[in-house]
């Protein structure tokens, strides 16, 4: 493993400083959005950011917090904490320490009961929370490397647009509402619709300093850019911020919790394997579900942000990233993130692009990006602990409006109306009720339309398409096309014959009126599954009830094998109606007594009045049925201009459609047949080539 190129080594160099200075005051931003510390992110940031720089897939990605993850884990500790702590009064108590028929309504204070522990101190009910919080890290990551182990990155790719951009959009309708409460000062906490709720109260008593603090981030953050780009603008905002209010306000509640000037001891996270029997007994025991489940919720959602990411960053260095490697570097950094305090990150996209567009272009520049935030922890922590809250929450706030897809909203107009009601269902139920259940909603509601879509493909396709034109054509070379016409139906099933597919299909069977015999040709099936097959069982079964004749052509091995299973083959289609070509179908139904199936008359000589030789081996010759019978015949072929170009006597080397070794166009020919060589009998008639 190859950590960095010498040429690239400057680059390198720069976009790591670059990246590390800009990932900085969103790591501390995204560990106070999760609903811990800010130390939890920056630990993240350091230990995903190293690790997944130097194993991952992508050379130019850097990992750190970001906002679905942050999020997403928010959500955790939200139920973790509902296991954990009784909230009365916006007072936290531990619920172990409760007597157990403990009732908030006889108007007792439970601080002033003995025994009840109170955990007002948010340091301590982190403590609480983080042990459960750490083993669904582990279960994600752990998902994470089995989805790179067993080459699943694939499968991301599938989700649709709609479902992305609404999921990222509601995250940052998520990440916009959660700050308000700190832009005006309030201590208010809750889900989005609470918080919506709560914001006539909240704007009728904000704190001027709060918004103050707030709205000098933002406008630094927007506005520095037009001065210089050479600093990334949302370290000045917090720099210049922080500064502005060490020397202005004293009261250290408008600041973030103090950062230890100290790496982590990754020993107390090992302690929670010997107490996991305690963890989850009692009451407990329904957190097992939680740490699963949300391990399976986090994990899927970082790989999707990192995936993402990793394809911003190849557009941009014109490489090509290692998806599966690049879930097992995501999920080996997360394990040890965990074990080191950090909350769950992924690869982030502004200081990957930051990193590219410095320079950086290969692993060396995440790894100086990680090194630098340690460098940071060590020496300017106490600096970092005077970051205002407010201040983050403005820095987090243009975070939010950077996620919101707003190319996707400028063209609403010119998307499909299926995708817009995909993408706005998304976005509501991301920012309103629960992510995972929003994209699964997603995922299913764009399943259906797109099952639709491909039935209208299906049937828009096995109507009036080239196939139909071709057939035609040779039926009409028949003596009694009009005939034939009446009495055979010639059916293209073209797509994937899948359950979407069903109900149009028995449709177009139910469609076909009294004739003899229906050909299905299966030369533009993609794929049958198994409803499609037994679609398929019911609409011959419903023609041969009716006693008309099915043939089937053009037919896959695979195809074949499946309708020979469930005994549609033979048992409603004979094996004689099974064909390799649709033109070697219909000719064979045009034979004297085939489409009464009657095949007693076979001994008898049929002239075909057409054939294809279009090199496939199937009707590459015109094949007169039992001309053996006639050892002494001449068979000679004319053009339109009445220039002989085939004799044969006998016919033991059938024509080919050839003159001269020179391929014959479509068009129609003479032929005349001397049955027994004497000029007594003699059949005359044209025949047809159609390539």
């Amino acid at each position: 493993m190859n950590l960095f190129n010498p040429k690239h080594l400057k680059g390198d160099i720069f976009g790591g400083i670059n990246a590390g200075i800009v990932a900085l005051p969103a790591a501390l931003g995204f560990g106070t959005l999760a609903g811990l510390s800010p130390i939890h992110g920056l630990y993240c940031a350091i230990f995903l950011g190293l690790f997944a720089a130097i194993i991952g897939g992508t050379k130019t990605l850097i990992s750190n917090p970001t906002g679905p993850m942050a999020v997403v884990t928010a959500g955790i500790v939200n139920t973790i904490s509902g296991y954990l702590f009784v909230e009365h009064n916006d007072h936290f108590y531990l619920k172990t320490s409760f007597p157990s028929k403990f009732d908030f309504t006889a108007g007792v204070d439970p601080i002033t009961i003995k025994g009840i522990i109170l955990m007002d101190d948010i340091t301590s009910r982190i403590g609480q929370i983080f042990p459960y919080l750490f083993l669904v890290i582990l279960v994600a990551a752990t998902i994470q490397i089995l989805f790179g182990v067993l080459k699943l990155g694939k499968y991301i790719h599938y989700i649709p647009t709609p479902v992305v951009s609404g999921f990222m959009s509601g995250i940052g309708v998520i990440i916009i509402v959660s700050q308000l409460p700190k832009f005006l000062g309030s201590s208010f906490k809750g889900g989005t619709i609470d918080v919506l709720m709560e914001l006539p109260t909240m704007m009728a008593t904000p704190d001027a300093i709060s918004i103050l603090i707030a709205l000098a981030t933002m406008v630094i953050i927007y506005f520095f850019p037009k001065i210089t780009k050479a600093v990334p603008s949302p370290l000045v905002a917090i720099v210049v911020v922080t500064a502005v209010t060490y020397f202005l306000i004293e009261d250290n509640s408008y600041r973030i919790p103090a950062i230890p000037s100290k790496l982590p001891d990754p020993t107390v996270q090992f302690a929670v394997f010997s107490n996991i029997g305690t963890m989850f007994s009692g009451e407990k025991a329904g957190l097992i579900s939680v740490v699963i489940l949300n391990g399976l919720t986090i994990a899927i959602i970082g790989i999707i942000d990192a995936l993402l990411t990793a394809v911003v960053a190849d557009s941009l260095t014109k490489d090509r990233h290692n998806g599966d490697r690049e879930m097992i570097g995501q999920g080996i950094g997360n394990a040890i993130s965990a074990f080191f305090g950090g909350m769950m990150g992924a690869g982030t996209t502004p200081a990957t692009v930051l990193n590219i567009k410095s320079g950086g272009r290969t692993r060396l520049s995440g790894a100086i990006h990680a090194l630098l935030l340690v460098t940071i922890l060590l020496i300017a922590a106490p600096i970092a602990s005077q970051i205002p809250k407010a201040a983050l929450a403005g820095l987090l706030i243009t975070v939010g409006i950077s996620i919101l897809d707003f190319e996707v909203f400028k063209q609403l107009k010119k998307i499909p109306i299926q995708d817009n009601i995909v993408m706005i269902l998304v976005l509501l139920l991301t920012a309103s009720w629960d992510l995972m259940y929003a994209v699964a909603a997603g995922l299913i509601l764009a399943s259906l339309i797109f099952m639709k879509k491909m039935a209208d493909v299906v049937e828009g396709q096995s109507r009036n398409t080239k196939f139909d034109r071709l057939v035609n054509q040779l039926i009409d070379s028949f003596d009694s096309a009009d005939r034939f016409r009446e009495q055979v139906v010639v059916k293209n099933m073209s797509g994937p014959m899948f359950f979407g597919f069903a109900s149009r299909f028995a449709e177009s069977i139910d469609e076909i009126k009294d004739v003899k015999a229906v050909v299905l040709n299966f030369g533009g099936v993609t794929y049958m599954d198994q409803s499609g097959m037994y679609t398929l069982q019911e609409g011959i079964t419903s023609l041969v009830d009716r006693g008309i004749n099915v043939c089937l052509s053009e037919m896959h091995d695979g195809e074949e094998k499946l309708l020979a299973g469930i005994n549609v083959i033979p048992n409603l289609v004979d094996s004689k109606h099974v064909f390799s070509s649709v033109e070697e179908c219909v000719m064979w139904l045009n034979e004297p007594g085939h489409l009464d199936n009657e095949f007693a008359a076979d001994d008898e000589l049929y002239i075909p009045s057409a054939y294809t030789p279009n090199g496939d081996g199937i009707n590459d010759e015109w094949q007169l049925r039992n001309i053996e019978q006639y050892p002494n015949c001449i068979v000679t072929i004319y053009n339109r201009e009445k220039v002989e170009i085939f004799r044969s006597i006998g016919y033991k080397e059938m024509w080919e459609g050839e003159y001269n070794g020179r391929i014959l166009p479509s068009d129609k020919y003479a032929y005349e047949i001397d049955l027994y060589g004497d000029g007594k009998e003699v059949k005359k008639g044209t025949v047809s080539i159609f390539r």
